[in-house]
This record gives structure tokens, C-alpha cells and sequence, in this order.
């Protein structure tokens, strides 16, 4: 057998469960995938021999996602994201997405600063200078975009990035799942209820989670980020902050209780 077009994502049934129980979830999940499987120009670029090909494999290998790409342009937990029924995988402070444009000062990164207007950074600084961070968390300038996946000659698979969202991200520390041995979808799972709460204060919000994408003195932590877009929140950008601490807060102690008050140095 051969080896899934991605990495297959282990131990999925708890997140899976929470979804199938909310009606809500799953409508959302439809429409995403229906509006996706109707969009023609997907079809019009695949070759006909190619899809076989792709049918084929996706069959002989059980890989969904492989199937996902090809009649989508997205993966299983690419189409949960763009449902907002999980969050966008974060690939750490030096990462793809979203890619930080200030440092932990509020000071734009040397390379930046063409990129960033004056209006922009103002609004940023503004909120830096206003906003009191919770303990273990940072705001930043950055960009966040939507990753889209598709396929290349020889079904090897490509990623673009589209959509750019900047805006401010509230970064915050959470305890180290994966020492409790919880995979990333079930530290999904474990944060679902965070997840809608944010959505329901800040409906425009990109939340982002990370396993172990943190590390201080040499101990590795998760983190959970939150991007509120300027031109969504520009006129209430502190309110969702506030509101927002509150909730990831609550998350982090509840997650606390589970791996022991050594799982995250809040110091």
C-alpha cells in the first residue's frame, strides 16, 4: 500500500464526534464542501486521466484527503478549517503562517517595514501601548492567509498562500499536549469549546493552534492564536482583546488541571 498524498491525522474520533453532534457544524461542513464541488474551473483544469489516476489511488490507499484535492483543491482538516470548525495550524513565531511582522516590543522585524503602512503600524501600536497582555501571552503585527494545497505533475502536492488577512495577533502559551501523548487533532478536541467561544465574541477572528510550537528554557509549550483582522476590528480591537483573554484564560486553566500546575510556568 502506498504511503497518503499528506500525512494522515491520528486519533481523529474525538473531534470528529463533537462535530457530528452539533447540527449547526455540520451544515457548515456541507456548504463549504458543496460550494467547493461546484466551483467549475477545478474540474475544467483537471485532466481526465489525471483524476482517474488520482480516483484510483485515493481508493487502493483509503486516503480521503488524496480524493478532498482533487474534486475540492482541499484536504479533510483543510475543509474543517475553512468551515471555522477547527483552527488553522500555527507554524510557530518564525513560521508561514501567520507571519509576524513586529517583535515582542511591538517593533517592526528589520525587512518589514515597506510592507507595513503608517495608518497600520499606528493602529498596532495604539493597541500595543492600550491593551494590558494576560500573563504568558503577546500581541503582534501579522499576517495571516489561508493555505491552499493542490496538485502538480506526478501527484506531488503544492501549497500556495492566499487571502492575506493582517491584523492583530494575540498570542498566548498553553500547556504542553503533547506530553500528555494527545495528537494534534485531539488537542483539537480539547480545545473545541475555547474555539466556538471565540468564534461567537469575534465571528471574523482566525484562531491558530500550535503543538509545542513554543519553547522556554528549553521546555516546549503549545500556543493558541488569535488574529483580529484591523479592518474587521479596527473600532473595537481592545473589547474583543479583553473578551478574548478571558476565554483562553479559562481554557488554560481547565488544561492546567489536566497536566498539573509544572504543565506551563505562567511566570
Amino acid at each position: 500500500m502506498m504511503h497518503t498524498v499528506l500525512p494522515r491525522e491520528e486519533a481523529v474520533e474525538a473531534i470528529f464526534s463533537k462535530i457530528v453532534a452539533s447540527p449547526a457544524s455540520c451544515e457548515q461542513l456541507r456548504e463549504v464542501v458543496y460550494e467547493h464541488l461546484e466551483d467549475e474551473q477545478i474540474f475544467e483544469k483537471n485532466q481526465a486521466e489525471h483524476f482517474t489516476e488520482v480516483l484510483f489511488q485515493a481508493y487502493k490507499n483509503g486516503d480521503i484527503s488524496a480524493l478532498l484535492l482533487e474534486l475540492c483543491g482541499r484536504s479533510m482538516f483543510d475543509l474543517l478549517r475553512e468551515a471555522y470548525l477547527i483552527p488553522k495550524k500555527f507554524h510557530g513565531k518564525a513560521g508561514e503562517n501567520p507571519v509576524l511582522l513586529t517583535d515582542v516590543d511591538g517593533n517592526l522585524l528589520p525587512g518589514k517595514e515597506q510592507a507595513v503602512s503608517g495608518r497600520e503600524y499606528e493602529k498596532f501600536r495604539n493597541t500595543y501601548q492600550l491593551h494590558e497582555c494576560a500573563p504568558r501571552s503577546k500581541v503582534y503585527l501579522a499576517d495571516g492567509y489561508d493555505l491552499i494545497r493542490s496538485y502538480t505533475e506526478g501527484m506531488q502536492i503544492e501549497e500556495t498562500k492566499e487571502n492575506r488577512q493582517r491584523g492583530v495577533l494575540a498570542l498566548y502559551a498553553l500547556p504542553d499536549t503533547c506530553s500528555l501523548g494527545l495528537t494534534e487533532a485531539q488537542a483539537y478536541a480539547m480545545v473545541w469549546d475555547t474555539f466556538h467561544e471565540i468564534q461567537m465574541e469575534a465571528p471574523r477572528a482566525i484562531v491558530y493552534y500550535g503543538q509545542e510550537t513554543g519553547v522556554r528554557q528549553k521546555k516546549e509549550f503549545d500556543e493558541i492564536g488569535i488574529l483580529l483582522p484591523i479592518h474587521e476590528f479596527e473600532k473595537k480591537m481592545l473589547h474583543h482583546l479583553h473578551e478574548i483573554d478571558g476565554i483562553v484564560l479559562t481554557c488554560r486553566e481547565k488544561l492546567l488541571k489536566r497536566t498539573g500546575s509544572a504543565g506551563l510556568d505562567l511566570e
